[in-house]
């Protein structure tokens, strides 16, 4: 995402089809990549032999089974 934004400069994220996620227990949410031991944060490898030895930093968090299909704000999320 960091990467992403330094790339495109967007001020704003849209997220769709988080609904379909309601009733997963658990969900595993990257937070950021490694490469030889040292984050890389929002900057990527500029070589692909670089990139396939990154390790994804991820966190679990826990999943909901409220129906979120009509939620429009983040406040109105569970």
């Amino acid at each position: 995402m960091k990467y992403g934004h330094k790339l495109n400069g967007y001020s704003s994220l849209n997220l769709t089809k988080l609904d379909v996620l309601s009733g997963i227990p658990k969900i595993e949410v990257a937070l950021y990549y490694e490469l030889d031991g040292k984050k890389l944060d929002g900057l990527m490898p500029a070589n692909i032999d670089d990139l396939a030895k990154c390790k994804v930093i991820t966190e679990t968090l826990d999943g909901w089974d409220e129906d979120i299909t009509s939620c429009r704000t983040f406040e109105e999320l569970p």
